[in-house]
């Protein structure tokens, strides 16, 4: 049963090795001890087999451990970019010289992108909706207390974030009108102008064409670094990218990272704003402001 196991195949087969390692005993002494080949074990602890049950129940008696020694107490949600991680775990494990150090590097790559990217979504949705509320006249103090921000988050204008960072550099290297830049490359003037205003998340290749069409690098279109806690992980994580030595893993994993941020936006910031939601009448505050602010309709929280 080769071929494509999840994310949770993986994170069992790593908890294996550790265990077996721990144990002493090399892949051999385990595959003896459960009556299978070197083979599968090796499968079972690079995640491409899936281990039955029954089997994870001989593996933890063959290591002296529970069977929860094995397992995530939690059952490994599917985030954001669990088919973008799957492809690119895949294509690492079918490239013969990515050794499994280096695909243990990708797949906690591949981790802290997610994170990243579904955390950075939330601060962002929380943020924003916590201006909306002051602007709706709701006390500082308690849209703070009740959204989780410091006051000065609640008031500030979102500038440090990498979206606006990256959108002020487009428009200081623009030297043409926004509507000439938008048809070289095929948007229109009003996506441009929310580029630039940092309003709309970019997709990388987007970026790509307008650093092509602008003459220059995209490295000239990203920060250098930013102020937000959450995105200053983001010039570190491209770092890393960089030094994986296969170009097509090192692209798909750039391009995972940025299209996570995008499709988080989607997904977590609708969430983000039920919770939000929910929590704000609690505090007893009106529901057409609700509404009014966060953009649901009564009946979705």
């Amino acid at each position: 049963m080769g071929g494509l196991c999840s994310t949770l195949d993986y994170t069992v087969g790593q908890r294996v090795k550790s265990w077996r390692l721990e144990r002493g005993y090399t892949q051999k002494d385990l595959a003896e001890k459960i009556g299978i080949t070197r083979q599968v074990v090796l499968q079972y602890e690079k995640g491409t087999r899936r281990i039955s049950i029954e089997k994870l129940y001989a593996i933890a008696e063959a290591l002296s451990v529970s069977i929860t020694d094995l397992i995530p107490i939690q059952r490994v949600s599917k985030s954001c970019l669990e088919d973008e991680r799957e492809e690119i775990l895949n294509l690492a494990r079918n490239d013969k010289k990515t050794n499994d150090q280096e695909l243990r590097k990708i797949f906690y790559l591949l981790t802290k992108s997610a994170q990243l990217s579904e955390k950075s979504s939330r601060k962002a949705e929380r943020v924003e909706i916590a201006k909306n509320l002051v602007k709706a006249g709701i006390s500082v103090d308690i849209v703070s207390k009740t959204i989780g921000l410091s006051a000065n988050e609640c008031i500030k204008e979102k500038t440090g974030s990498i979206y606006y960072k990256i959108g002020k550099k487009i428009k200081e290297w623009r030297l043409v009108p926004q509507e000439d830049l938008a048809k070289k490359i095929g948007i229109t003037r009003h996506k441009i102008s929310k580029y630039e205003q940092g309003r709309t998340a970019i997709p990388l290749d987007k970026l790509y064409d307008i650093a092509e069409a602008l003459s220059i690098s995209i490295i000239d279109l990203l920060p250098e670094s930013t102020e937000n806690e959450v995105e200053n992980e983001l010039p570190s994580l491209i770092e890393e990218y960089k030094k994986i030595e296969n170009q097509e893993l090192r692209y798909a994993l750039i391009k995972t990272l940025f299209k996570g941020i995008r499709i988080c936006e989607e997904k977590v910031r609708k969430a983000e704003r039920i919770k939000v939601a929910k929590d704000l009448v609690k505090e007893g505050i009106s529901i057409d402001i609700i509404v009014q602010t966060i953009g649901l309709s009564f009946g979705e929280f």
